[in-house]
């Protein structure tokens, strides 16, 4: 508790052994010993609310709001620190029970994310025929997530363009937009990546091609990925022009994940790695392609092609 008071964090602390400054801590223990509180009335009645059978409560006044990184660094320090073997020790509040949801959440976050991954590449794994495709596919898609979140964090938390946008930084990011962008962004993006992917394997069952495969499937699939971008990059950018903070970040996030997710990743990060990969790209063992069921596409009739 003493350690505590020294703590420059901290603005108050009120405990069993605070509550009257002058006494000493044998005076206490002889106090706690004998039950003979000389507290006033308020000491009294704050004792009798907060300690009952062999449980006290510790308040702890922090100089930061709930949501400050400096709160949240003094919780997990309290945490950690060591107390005698026959104390239990239990922090919570507000900064900790942030703490803890944003543990609880992020947690199950990360796994559906391993669980949405692998059902994303069996399913192009099926399509595509392809043991490397659908994994570069969803690296591509998490790849532009990072670009949206790294953005996300210039902007709204640490206030570039606050002006200009029209609301004041917090210091922090809500802990429900990554979560609600990744669930809106990564099928998006998924699409594209579809619509390219499954252009260039036509293409490619009809010629055995790498290079022109990847050329024409690029060509005949650049107009719809860059009409369809564009319209969600203008839906998503309107909400930029809402006052709430949360709506403004996800409409913001959503049109610069899109736009560079339809752009610099689809139209010319996913064709050049295509392109170097060569042949690799329909790499398929013999005996998966065996048991693997095979899905046909819908081929153009155009003899141009």
């Amino acid at each position: 508790i003493h350690d505590l008071e020294r703590d420059p964090r901290i603005d108050d602390l009120v405990s069993i052994v605070n509550v009257n400054k002058k006494l000493t801590k044998k005076q206490y223990q002889q106090m706690y010993t004998t039950h003979q509180l000389p507290f006033d009335a308020n000491q009294k009645q704050w004792f009798n609310e907060t300690v009952k059978g062999r449980y006290t409560l510790v308040t702890i006044v922090s100089k930061y709001s709930k949501d400050d990184k400096r709160n949240f660094a003094l919780i997990e320090s309290i945490r950690s620190d060591k107390i005698h073997p026959a104390l239990t020790k239990q922090v919570g509040g507000s900064s900790a029970e942030i703490i803890d949801t944003i543990d609880i959440i992020y947690n199950l976050f990360i796994k559906l994310v391993i669980v949405i991954s692998i059902v994303t590449y069996i399913t192009l794994l099926l399509l595509l025929r392809s043991l490397l495709l659908p994994l570069k596919a969803i690296i591509m898609n998490l790849l532009s997530l990072s670009v949206c979140y790294g953005m996300l964090v210039f902007i709204f938390q640490e206030g570039h363009f606050a002006r200009f946008l029209n609301f004041t930084p917090l210091g922090f990011t809500d802990m429900n937009l990554p979560i609600t962008l990744f669930f809106a962004l990564f099928g998006l993006s998924m699409d594209y990546e579809v619509f390219l992917l499954t252009r260039i394997r036509e293409y490619y069952e009809k010629t055995k091609d790498n290079r022109k495969s990847v050329a024409l499937g690029l060509e005949k699939s650049a107009r719809i990925i860059t009409s369809a971008a564009l319209i969600i990059v203008v839906v998503s950018g309107a909400f930029v022009t809402a006052d709430i903070v949360f709506i403004k970040a996800f409409g913001l996030g959503t049109a610069l994940a899109i736009a560079v997710d339809a752009t610099f990743i689809r139209l010319l990060l996913v064709p050049s790695t295509m392109r170097l990969l060569g042949e690799w790209n329909w790499y398929l063992p013999v005996w998966l392609d065996r048991i693997l069921p095979y899905i046909h596409f819908d081929r153009e009739t155009d003899s141009k092609d």
